[in-house]
């Protein structure tokens, strides 16, 4: 194991904890509360833009992380498949907040 792999588990435990410790449903509802609000915010107004993409930076974040911890675990389809996922929502954020 990579030093940066045990840094990363280490570092992540007590977060892990935490979401564990809520209920099952909360975690789904939040990312679906910030995926809705990312996709609907006003890209145009000032407070839309920064709502908008704090919101989708924050879901890619998650992902990308929970990725990253599960990846030595995964098969190579599920790997690219929620490799796809995150990049496909960094690009929407891209394409929305920033080009």
């Amino acid at each position: 194991m990579s030093d940066f792999r045990k840094r990363l588990e280490k570092a992540s435990a007590p977060y892990l904890v935490k979401l564990h410790s809520l209920p099952r449903w909360a975690l789904p509802i939040l990312m679906t509360a910030l995926l809705l609000v990312g996709l609907f915010a006003n890209p145009e107004a000032p407070a839309g833009f920064w709502l908008g993409l704090i919101s989708m930076l924050i879901i890619v974040g998650i992902l990308a992380w929970l990725l990253a911890l599960s990846w030595p675990l995964l098969t190579s389809s599920s790997r690219a498949l929620r490799t796809f996922v995150a990049l496909v929502l960094f690009v929407i954020t891209l394409d929305r907040f920033i080009l």
